[in-house]
C-alpha cells in the first residue's frame, strides 16, 4: 500500500479573512495522505518581542485553524521566526497546533523535545519527521532545558581564492563549517527516527533568500549526511524562491521550496517601527535584476501586498513523493502560481504558466549542476494529475 506526501515551503496566514487563504489551493491538499509545511512565524495573542528579533512575524491564534482546515498534518517550527514573539509564545503556538490536529516538529519547551520527530500514521505506516533551522536570530535555538528551536549551525569563512597573492577587494571564497554537535544530533535523530518509523523525512530551514538558485556547501552536506544517517527524504525552505532538486544515494532532496501561502503584510511600517526605510520596489527594477549575478530585494511589490517578494517567488508548487514500506516509488512536483490574493493555484505541467515555473525549476537545477530531468508521469507512479514525475538523468522509468 502506497501513501503520497505533500509538502511545501513557508505558510503562514496573517491577514484580516483567514478563511480567504487557501481558498483554491486547500482543495489539492486535502487529497495528500501526509501534508507538510514549515509555519514561518507565530500564532499567538500575548506575546513578547524577542530581544534579537527582527520585525515580528506574529499573528493572531484563530489565523491558525485555517492551517489544519487547509489540510496540513505536520507543521516544522525550525526557522527564523519561530521565537519572534518569545518563548511562552512559542510554546503556546505549539500547543494550539497540536490541538488542531497538526503535529509540530523542531521546536519546543527543552532541547531534547526540540529535537523529537513528529510521527504520523498512515494505513499502518509510521512516517516520521524532523526539523531543523540553519538561518535564525542568536538565541533562537534550544539548550538543554530552554525552548526553543533545534539547530544545524554552522561557521561562515571569507578566504582569499589565492593564499599566494595580495589582492585587496577581490571577490572571496566562502566556506562553511557544520558545528559538530549540531551535526552528531542530526545523525542521532535520524537514526533514533528510522528505528521507530518506517519513512524519515528532514526538513531543514536555510540557504541564502536574497540569490536566485545557489545551493550552499552546507546544504549539499546537511542532506547528504541525513541521508546517510538513514533520512529518505530531505526538505530544504527559507529563501523565498525555488531551489533544485537532487538524488543522492536514490533518495530526493528538494533544496527550497519556496513559500507558499505566506502573508507578509505592512512591510514598510514594520521595518520603519525598527528604523529601516523600505522603499517600493519597482516593476523595473526586478525586470532589470540579473538572476545569476545580482541579489534580490525585499520589499512591496504593487499588487501584491502580502508577498513583497521578487515576481521569482510567484512560482511555487508542491512537491509529491510516492512511499510504501519499501521506501520512495516515485518523486514529482505540481507546479502552482501565487496571485494576487497571495493564493497559490494550480497549473497544468503544460499550461503557458506550468511551463514558466518548471523552466525556472530546470533552471535552478542545470545552473547548480543538479542531474535531474521531468518527465510526464508513468500511469503506475501513483503521481497526482497535474504533475510532472523528477529522475536522476540517466534514469529510465
Amino acid at each position: 500500500m502506497a501513501i503520497s506526501l505533500f509538502a511545501v515551503g513557508d505558510v503562514f496566514i496573517d491577514r484580516g479573512d483567514p478563511q480567504g487563504a487557501f481558498r483554491t489551493s486547500g482543495e489539492f491538499l486535502r487529497t495528500g495522505d501526509v501534508v507538510f509545511g514549515n509555519c514561518e512565524g507565530v500564532f499567538s495573542d500575548e506575546w513578547d518581542r524577542a530581544p534579537t528579533s527582527g520585525p515580528p512575524v506574529v499573528a493572531p491564534n484563530v489565523n491558525a485553524r485555517r492551517l489544519a482546515e487547509a489540510g496540513f498534518h505536520v507543521l516544522s517550527m525550525a526557522n527564523n521566526h519561530i521565537v519572534d514573539g518569545g518563548h511562552r509564545a512559542m510554546l503556546s503556538a505549539r500547543t494550539m497546533l497540536n490541538g488542531l490536529g497538526i503535529r509540530t516538529a523542531g521546536a519546543g519547551p527543552t532541547y531534547r523535545e526540540a529535537h523529537a520527530p513528529a510521527i504520523v500514521e498512515r494505513d499502518g505506516m509510521r512516517v516520521a519527521f524532523l526539523a531543523y533551522s540553519s538561518v535564525f536570530p542568536r538565541g533562537y535555538e534550544a539548550r538543554g532545558l530552554v525552548p526553543g528551536l533545534a539547530a544545524v549551525r554552522a561557521h561562515t569563512h571569507y578566504v582569499a581564492p589565492d593564499p599566494n597573492y595580495w589582492d585587496p577587494a577581490v571577490q572571496p571564497q566562502i566556506r562553511t563549517e557544520t558545528l559538530p554537535e549540531d551535526a552528531d544530533a542530526l545523525v542521532r535523530d535520524v537514526e533514533a527516527a528510522r528505528r521507530d518509523a518506517d519513512i524519515v523525512a528532514v526538513s531543514v530551514h536555510w540557504g541564502d533568500m536574497f540569490r536566485a538558485f545557489v545551493v550552499g556547501a552546507h546544504e549539499r552536506r546537511i542532506a547528504r549526511l541525513a541521508i546517510d544517517a538513514g533520512a529518505d527524504l530531505v526538505l530544504g525552505h527559507h529563501q523565498h524562491m525555488l531551489r533544485g532538486v537532487d538524488f543522492y544515494r536514490g533518495r530526493p532532496i528538494f533544496y527550497g521550496l519556496g513559500h507558499y501561502v505566506f502573508d507578509l503584510p505592512d512591510l514598510p511600517r514594520r521595518m520603519a517601527e525598527d528604523g529601516v526605510d523600505l522603499p517600493q520596489v519597482r516593476p523595473e527594477d526586478d525586470v532589470t535584476l540579473h538572476r545569476y549575478r545580482d541579489t534580490y530585494e525585499l520589499g512591496p511589490r504593487e499588487g501584491y501586498p502580502l508577498l513583497p517578494f521578487h515576481p521569482d517567488g510567484r512560482l511555487t508548487g508542491v512537491a509529491v513523493v510516492r512511499v510504501d514500506r519499501s521506501g520512495i516509488t516515485a518523486v514529482g512536483f505540481c507546479p502552482a502560481v501565487i496571485n494576487a490574493d497571495n493564493d497559490p493555484i494550480q497549473v497544468a505541467p503544460d499550461s503557458e504558466d506550468g511551463k514558466r515555473v518548471l523552466a525556472y525549476l530546470q533552471e535552478a537545477c542545470t545552473s547548480e549542476k543538479l542531474p535531474v530531468r521531468f518527465v510526464t508521469p508513468t500511469p503506475d507512479a501513483g503521481l497526482p494529475v497535474g504533475s510532472v514525475q523528477i529522475l536522476p538523468t540517466g534514469a529510465t522509468v
